[in-house]
């Protein structure tokens, strides 16, 4: 048996197929296996694969027909023998000492679970980005060796539902995955990792930490996740979610991040769903939201900027109505922010007037002091010299 599993899901991802691929095979430890699941490519990832399972005796493939990136993840789990468990995917990589900073860290906690922290990059830039890292844990828990230190929810609550979701941000102890037979990722095209990320959340007694930016994201806008139809999905991924948490008893205790969870989720899609049915779905989403759960205390939770884009959907009669009205609404802002930013540079000229004026009023002061000075010395010596005479 093997340390750990690690999972692809592959789907038309040649370009980044081969860098992805290197980035999991030459990590430093080297007693891991790499489960490879092609999903019906049209592309020549399954050639480079092979090309790959030729050098390298741990990569297994399974090539099968398209099902979507759920399915396909429940395969690979099906066929991992590792004692853990770690999803990656292939457009992304990981730092070479990822798997084992991962897995020293699981080990020496006994955890059921460890998370990572995200960089994120482009193609077109050099810049990686590390100010959008999913965990921010040592906020929460200060001075702490995040090697010998477990948590849970009860610890983490936002994290449950308003974190990063991925299961790459996650290595799994397999026994622990085992022990519940649910553990598997929905069949719907977009978002299948948000429910296992919630039961995995809940579920956990012993989850750890490290601290580390050892993921690095490509933001690839061809990436399922990316593409604007699969928003629609999101309506039923709050239904699941929901029903998660009334099945383990915690809907009344996680309302407040449920809601919030919610108008998050569906404010993400809205736009680039571009749908006049999205939006007409949205609207009756944030009515049942605003009569049965909206109170004075869930809204102080809620960011202004969202609670402002709730509202607007509300007042609203059609996405093209709620378009114009945000941006009278963003130019209303715009004008208000460049009144501030003037008031500010009027308060400013005019403390440099007033300074300015104050210097010139003691220099001519100075003058005057100078002036009179002289005016005396020179009474002084006439006074002087005649005394003399």
């Amino acid at each position: 048996m093997v340390k750990i599993s690690v999972i692809l899901p592959i789907y038309n991802i040649a370009n980044f197929l081969e860098e992805s691929l290197k980035s999991v095979l030459n990590q430093t430890l080297k007693d891991i296996e790499v489960i490879c699941i092609n999903d019906g490519s049209t592309d020549n990832s399954l050639e480079i694969l092979n090309k790959f399972a030729k050098k390298d005796n741990r990569i297994k493939i399974i090539d099968k027909k398209n099902e979507g990136t759920g399915v396909t993840r429940n395969i690979g789990l099906n066929e991992a023998s590792g004692d853990y468990i770690y999803f990656f995917d292939p457009d992304d990589y990981i730092v070479e000492n990822t798997l084992y900073e991962l897995y020293e860290n699981i080990t020496l906690n006994n955890s059921d679970f460890v998370l990572l922290k995200i960089a994120r990059f482009r193609e077109d830039t050099d810049e990686i980005d590390y100010s959008r890292p999913g965990f921010k844990l040592e906020d929460i828990f200060p001075n702490k060796d995040f090697n010998n230190f477990v948590f849970n929810y009860h610890d983490t609550k936002y994290y449950v539902l308003n974190a990063s979701f991925a299961p790459w941000t996650k290595l799994y102890r397999k026994e622990f995955l085992d022990s519940y037979d649910d553990f598997i990722f929905d069949s719907v095209p977009a978002f299948e990792d948000v429910p296992f990320h919630v039961k995995s959340m809940l579920r956990a007694k012993r989850i750890s930490y490290v601290p580390k930016f050892l993921y690095r994201y490509r933001y690839n806008p061809n990436s399922n996740s990316n593409d604007p139809i699969h928003g629609k999905f999101i309506f039923k991924i709050c239904k699941l979610v929901e029903e998660i948490l009334r099945k383990e008893n915690l809907f009344e205790e996680f309302i407040d991040e449920f809601i919030l969870f919610k108008i998050n989720q569906i404010l993400a899609y809205l736009i680039p769903a571009s749908s006049e049915e999205y939006f007409q779905k949205a609207k009756i989403e944030f009515r049942i939201i605003e009569k049965k759960f909206l109170n004075d205390e869930i809204k102080k939770k809620i960011p202004m900027m969202t609670l402002q884009k709730f509202n607007l959907i509300l007042k609203s009669n059609s996405l093209y109505e709620f378009i114009n009205l945000k941006m009278i609404q963003e130019e209303n802002e715009n004008l208000s922010k460049i009144n501030q930013e003037i008031n500010i540079l009027f308060k400013k000229l005019n403390n440099q007037y007033n300074n300015l004026y104050l210097i010139q009023q003691s220099s001519k002061q100075k003058k005057r002091s100078i002036t009179l000075k002289k005016s005396s010395e020179d009474i002084l010596d006439y006074i002087e010299n005649k005394s003399k005479s």
